[in-house]
């Protein structure tokens, strides 16, 4: 198999726009990510390979079946997104993952793409619905996302939307705003048809959002601690409203 030397491959340079544009990987369908665990779980769940970037240390390693190009060790390092690259960069559809019954959470302007994809991770891990990315939340898809999610990307459904977008996503929920508000319900008691919404750390959530929420609940808290990381409130009100599907 010819080794690839050369960064201005085409293939080369669809992989790394992948990586590094939301809006190609939009236009084209497609994500790129790295490292061998991600492949096979990507391969596990179904989703689409269209190309595997390796070196050709970890090619042969790989399944056969895969579509592999083989890379110089240099122009990997080049073009991979980690301090200490694992020698495989897959390209694949982004998988169209059916609706499902559950509870739902949505995100309202979460950009830190590390918690989008902890919270996709931790929603996949305790079989919620849906995670809805509402306004400028971070691309699900972007390889930093998927890496956090650990696969959670490819079981888990995810969709982008506008604040009225959700409200229409949410017509036969209740609208509930992660805000310590004096009057908010604590978190362990948000009804079964609740849509919890929970805002970026430094943000909140935004005036649109919060004026279509129906109520508002919160995190019991001990000592001086004013709030908690997006994706550790997350977890918290995941594993409370995944108790009540069905």
């Amino acid at each position: 198999m010819t080794e690839i030397t050369s960064r201005q491959n085409p293939l080369v340079q669809h992989v790394a726009k992948l990586l590094a544009q939301a809006k190609y990987r939009r236009e084209r369908g497609e994500f790129a990510a790295e490292g061998t665990k991600l492949l096979s779980d990507a391969v596990g769940a179904g989703v689409e390979i269209t190309a595997v970037l390796a070196t050709a240390e970890v090619a042969g390693t790989l399944e056969r079946s895969l579509p592999i190009t083989v890379v110089s060790d240099r122009l990997f390092g080049a073009i991979s997104t980690q301090r200490a690259p694992q020698g495989a960069i897959f390209a694949a559809r982004i998988p169209d993952i059916p609706p499902r019954d559950g509870a739902k959470i949505a995100l309202d302007g979460v950009q830190d793409a590390g918690n989008v994809g902890t919270v996709i991770r931790t929603a996949a891990a305790l079989g919620i619905g849906e995670v809805l990315l509402v306004g400028d939340c971070a691309d699900p898809f972007g390889y930093k996302a998927v890496r956090a999610s650990m696969g959670g990307v490819f079981r888990a459904r995810t969709s982008r939307m506008t604040a009225s977008e959700l409200l229409t996503a949410s017509s036969s929920l209740k609208l509930m705003a992660a805000e310590p508000r004096a009057d908010a319900a604590d978190v362990r008691e948000l009804p079964p048809n609740a849509l919890p919404v929970i805002g970026s750390e430094g943000q909140g959530l935004s005036k649109e959002v919060l004026e279509m929420c129906e109520g508002s609940f919160a995190i019991p808290m001990s000592g001086s601690t004013e709030s908690l990381n997006a994706a550790v409130a997350a977890a918290i009100v995941i594993w409370e409203i995944s108790g009540r599907r069905g």
